[in-house]
């Protein structure tokens, strides 16, 4: 979910919990703003203070629910293109019965996905496109395949996509349940209707023949580690936009710290993350340098190597050294409710700390929480008018800012 760049961070929350624990960092010298805890076991501790603390507010909600656990979900369908590789390298696919049929670059970021023969199940993103030979290049497949002429392949626009099959998209990260119907888009200009169904439907019309066209049926099923992906039927041959409402789930904010033991210019090295988590924990993540060398500077993991606590990545414009401070967190990891309950988070989290942690300062955030900030959202929530999905007569679709109802 986008927010404004003022909206509180898991790395603010991090630090004003460490302040009231009275264990933020205040670097080597001790005269630095605060920082989050720079030792794995504290930052846990600070961590599961904030994890909990956000679960105590979304259960503490009004009589009749959070309002602002009930959004809109909106998925951008993404036709596809299939062929058969005429050749193939570590980082190249060529299929030169559509050289000269696209323009170079055309499928740049399109995802690319080995669907039979050598390679199958393993995808890339495509980083270069030459029109005239054909030939797709990528940092290299997922599995570490090179394609040769029995790999057949499917290239999607969307990174929703899953296994670069048109028909499945994977399901923002706060998805919890459907809550009504799903409907093109009111400026798709589909005629066509779309309906829940249940994933057996559609898998045994798969089964027999993959169809392709406007999509009719759509169901939900789960997809990886606490994921939900959507499947649809025909696989889609056209950019529609479907839309539904769904209900916000919270599993947990991450991110960890600490000072590098050394770096390169792809690299920071933190060997007391050593044997802590697996290969490629961190892919995706952000890193940013909190303090030392290379302070202000975010970039994004591309690998991390888990026995010697390695966070890799493109060359960043400074090599880090045993004074960079850091904090690793994945790119999209803020608190579900929304900037206009920053307030109430904080101070639950707060109340959570004053509960569970013995030298946190103050003994006051329990009753502020219950007294003054869950009262104050739960007005603020009143005010919420979120959007339904309303079919009127036809096709035409409609919005209104009633509030929505739930069977």
């Amino acid at each position: 979910m986008a927010e404004p760049t003022s909206a509180l961070s898991y790395r603010e929350l991090i630090t004003r919990i460490a302040e009231v624990a009275g264990c933020a960092y205040y670097g080597s010298s001790g005269l630095l703003p605060a920082m989050p805890p720079i030792d794995h076991f504290t930052f846990d501790s600070i961590k599961r203070v904030i994890n909990d603390g956000i679960r105590m507010f979304i259960a503490d909600g009004p009589p009749n629910g959070w309002k602002w656990r009930h959004r809109k979900m909106s998925v951008t369908l993404a036709p596809s293109f299939t062929g058969t590789a005429t050749a193939g390298a570590a980082t190249s696919l060529t299929d030169d019965d559509i050289a000269g049929d696209y323009a170079d670059d055309y499928f740049n970021n399109y995802v690319l996905a080995i669907t039979a023969g050598t390679g199958i199940g393993e995808t890339a993103t495509i980083t270069n496109y030459t029109g005239l030979t054909g030939i797709f290049e990528f940092a290299a497949l997922s599995g570490g395949s090179t394609p040769d002429t029995t790999s057949e392949y499917r290239i999607s626009r969307s990174l929703a996509v899953v296994t670069g099959d048109p028909a499945r998209y994977q399901l923002d990260e706060d998805f919890g349940s459907v809550e009504g119907q799903i409907a093109y888009e009111a400026n798709t200009n589909q005629g066509t209707q779309i309906q829940w169904c249940g994933e057996a439907i559609i898998r045994k019309l798969r089964s027999v023949t993959v169809q392709t066209g406007t999509p009719k049926l759509a169901a939900i099923r789960p997809y990886g580690t606490r994921r939900f992906e959507m499947i649809v039927d025909p696989s889609p041959t056209a950019a529609d936009v479907v839309e539904f409402m769904y209900k916000v789930i919270f599993d947990k904010l991450d991110g960890e710290t600490g000072i590098a033991t050394g770096g390169s210019t792809t690299t920071l090295v933190d060997s007391t993350q050593a044997d802590r988590f697996a290969d490629d924990h961190f892919k995706d993540w952000e890193l940013t340098i909190l303090a030392g060398t290379g302070a202000g500077e975010t970039i994004t993991i591309t690998g991390s190597t888990g026995a010697s606590g390695t966070f890799t990545f493109a060359i960043g414009p400074t090599t880090p050294d045993t004074t960079s401070v850091y904090m690793v967190e994945p790119a999209s990891n803020l608190h579900p409710a929304g900037i206009e309950f920053d307030d109430a988070i904080l101070t639950a989290c707060k109340a959570m700390a004053q509960m569970g942690l013995e030298d946190a300062e103050g003994d006051h955030w329990l009753q502020d929480y219950h007294k003054r900030a869950k009262p104050d959202a739960y007005n603020l929530d009143a005010k919420l008018a979120p959007r339904t999905l309303v079919r009127s007569r036809g096709i035409r679709r409609e919005r209104t800012w009633e509030d929505v109802t739930y069977d």
